[in-house]
């Protein structure tokens, strides 16, 4: 029921170079649904299935998404970073999707940006405790220390958790669990 207009300027659609019509912007892509706090659908990320580049694509920002205001999960969350009293904060979609499944409720990622001192406060209202647990490659680590860093000056209490074993939190949870 939406115009082609509508869902370009949704972020879903691109119209072609030469005006002929319209082309899917997240073709050949696993979809991620990013919702507000809510649980609204407010936009998408998408990896790529092949070697194309961007590896990770998201939606363009919108009246409705702004990537820098968005903690991915924090709608399904919130409650259990309330209930154990801390957020475990990790890179991306994998790995919050795989946490998650885990048996690990508090787990969150900024959206393809680093983090901001909006999302940092959107934690806070949750908990004043983070368990940073990025990445252990170099971009992972410099995440983590400007992460880290924005924590701290908005008064959150932090714990880094590196995993054994050079993995990733979703690898590590699935060949060693959640424990």
């Amino acid at each position: 029921g939406f115009t082609p207009e509508q869902i370009e300027a949704s972020g879903l659609l691109l119209q072609r170079q030469d005006g002929s019509g319209y082309y899917d912007r997240f073709r050949g892509r696993l979809m991620f649904p990013i919702h507000n706090e809510s649980g609204k659908v407010i936009a998408f990320g998408g990896r790529a299935l092949g070697d194309e580049e961007p590896k990770y694509l998201n939606s363009p920002e919108t009246p409705i998404y702004r990537k820098s205001w968005v903690l991915y999960n924090l709608h399904r969350a919130r409650n259990q970073i309330r209930k154990r009293d801390r957020a475990v904060l990790v890179e991306g979609y994998m790995d919050t999707i795989g946490v998650w499944a885990s048996g690990v409720g508090e787990v969150v990622a900024s959206c393809g940006t680093a983090l901001t001192a909006h999302q940092v406060r959107m934690l806070r209202r949750h908990s004043d405790k983070v368990v940073v647990n990025f990445d252990p490659d170099s971009a992972g680590v410099s995440a983590a220390e400007r992460s880290i860093q924005l924590l701290l000056e908005e008064s959150v209490r932090v714990r880094v958790l590196q995993l054994e074993g050079g993995l990733d939190p979703d690898a590590y949870v699935r060949q060693r669990g959640a424990e």
